[in-house]
């Protein structure tokens, strides 16, 4: 549905308010720095090109509580011109007016007007960490704007550079963090290759024994079926993990959502790398929670979670370590705490342990392998079913503690 927030009239001698107008409404309804300046900008195109065209038009702000384009939240610009047509036309020779708008604004449509003319609708959604907005409060920000006072020329510029000097400085950080970003991908195409490469040649090498040795005992065919069908075992694991990352990713996951109790699925997750468990002969101790919590979630996908932050503190924990896992609650929030005293992670990499392609990377290397895509997929797993992951450490060889959040079923509805 959306809100009518404001709306003032464009001609070549109000341009400058029109400017003022879209900083003041975006900055209040929450648009980030670059998202503002990319509103700013593209809503002026518009109205450069309405002028031109048309000599005076219109400009309308709303706020769309419940977008069908974005599934949330997003912030409209209107603009309308009456008796032209011309707006429709192709873009201008350098690439200025609604063509630029289209490239800055998130969605951009253009439509004709009741009684003749266009109308150009600039839609910018909001960021998914911006909080839901009731009506209550953007009838609180339409006040707010009501009192705010217009800005002198000097004023006017002066905020323009400042606005020019933010959007510079993060358009630098977004490109530094492509950056890194682009070097960790290739980091774990290199990766990815080395795992799939190992199986595939242990795979290979036996099909050739087995070609050149067709007189091959029994027991000596049975040993190599079964290094065969671990190997396929770990493929088969490994392409799961990237296509499970892929579809969480695009949010293509379906939670098949039922009563689910955690000391059972913590219990069963600890079963599932029982085997890793032994091979690197860890002490393991569990604290269950003293009664039945129940959560309201997906089951498989929820025992996936704790497998992974299990798996992932058992690889990164040198042979006989110790890995505790307990279970606390209140009364809505159930937490569950992964605690080892393996290899730790330094205060630089904290911010980015569930990030995609990242890796902790120290000087004991996990030998078991794996794409490091685990955390990843638990982050964002959890924040599927409203919960969320964090992680504890106090630097290299201090061990790490990762404590999932998940809320509680009401005690009757379990």
């Amino acid at each position: 549905m959306r809100h009518r927030i404001l709306a003032t009239k464009i001609s070549a001698g109000t341009l400058s308010e029109a400017r003022q107008r879209s900083r003041q409404v975006g900055h209040l309804f929450g648009l980030e720095t670059l998202q503002l300046t990319r509103f700013i900008t593209a809503i002026l195109e518009v109205a450069r090109h309405t002028v031109q065209h048309a000599e005076v038009g219109t400009l309308a702000f709303l706020f769309d509580t419940d977008s069908a384009e974005f599934k949330g939240q997003c912030l409209v610009a209107q603009l309308s011109s009456q008796g032209s047509d011309k707006l429709a036309e192709p873009a201008e020779p350098d690439g200025s007016g609604i063509a630029a708008a289209r490239r800055l604004a998130d969605r951009l449509s253009l439509s004709s007007a009741a009684g003749g003319g266009s109308v150009v609708t600039v839609e910018m959604k909001l960021s998914r960490g911006h909080g839901l907005l009731t009506v209550k409060d953007i009838n609180a920000r339409v006040d707010e704007l009501a009192r705010q006072k217009a800005q002198s020329p000097l004023e006017e510029v002066e905020q323009q550079n400042r606005e020019m000097v933010f959007a510079l400085e993060e358009l630098r950080q977004k490109q530094l963090s492509l950056e890194l970003a682009d070097e960790r991908k290739n980091e774990f195409l290199a990766m990815l290759a080395h795992e799939l490469r190992n199986p595939l040649a242990t795979l290979t090498l036996i099909l050739e024994l087995i070609k050149r040795m067709p007189d091959m005992s029994a027991d000596q065919l049975s040993a190599r079926r079964d290094t065969m069908v671990r190997q396929t075992d770990q493929l088969k694991r490994l392409v799961d993990d990237l296509l499970d990352v892929a579809r969480v990713t695009k949010g293509k996951v379906k939670l098949q959502r039922a009563p689910s109790e955690l000391n059972g699925l913590v219990r069963g997750a600890m079963e599932m790398v029982s085997a890793a468990i032994q091979e690197r002969k860890h002490q393991v101790t569990f604290s269950a929670a003293p009664s039945e919590l129940w959560v309201y979630g997906d089951s498989a996908r929820l025992l996936q979670v704790f497998g992974n932050v299990i798996h992932n503190a058992t690889r990164y924990t040198p042979e006989h370590g110790r890995i505790d896992i307990a279970i606390r609650s209140d009364a809505n929030t159930a937490a569950i705490e992964v605690s080892d005293n393996g290899v730790g992670i330094s205060a630089e990499m904290l911010p980015q342990v569930f990030g995609l392609f990242v890796q902790v990377r120290e000087d004991a290397q996990p030998p078991s392998g794996g794409l490091g895509v685990g955390l990843t997929l638990a982050d964002r797993l959890l924040q599927d079913h409203g919960g969320r992951i964090s992680v504890k450490s106090e630097g290299r060889d201090k061990g790490s503690q990762f404590t999932i959040t998940l809320p509680l079923m009401a005690q009757a509805e379990s």
